[in-house]
């Protein structure tokens, strides 16, 4: 664990706890896009990832913790939406959604992608988060 993560303190409503996000599993650079920001929000201890297969399963653990009141945030490659599709279909409401095509990126094979192109995505989904009060306190 980095110094930043040991000394970060997550500005999220204490009672509730971190919020989970949750992304696309696709194939594309967007798909990529989307996994990797969630690693990070994950990483960067702003979020903690779970499993989108697990909700689409009903697998017990991982349901209950996306219906445990926590804030929900969803993180979609393309204008397919898949991940909130599989949230909306098990019932789960989305907090915050993002979709990466939204940004204007081109869907790609997927290992066509572009350091630039994750790095505008992750500081708008950051800025996203922040102006909402998902940050470092």
């Amino acid at each position: 664990m980095s110094n930043l993560q040991k000394s970060a303190q997550i500005n999220t409503d204490s009672t509730k706890g971190k919020p989970i996000v949750y992304s696309c599993s696709g194939c594309s650079n967007l798909a990529q896009m989307a996994h990797n920001i969630s690693l990070t929000l994950d990483g960067d201890g702003i979020a903690d990832m779970s499993c989108i297969s697990g909700v689409v399963g009903n697998v017990k653990p991982i349901m209950e913790l996306a219906n445990s009141g926590r804030t929900i945030i969803a993180i979609d490659g393309c204008e397919l939406g898949c991940t909130k599709a599989c949230l909306d279909k098990s019932g789960i409401k989305t907090d915050h959604y993002f979709k990466i095509s939204d940004l204007g990126f081109d869907k790609r094979d997927k290992w066509d992608d572009s350091l630039t192109e994750n790095t505008v995505a992750m500081k708008s989904i950051y800025a996203d988060l922040i102006k909402a009060g998902i940050d470092f306190a």
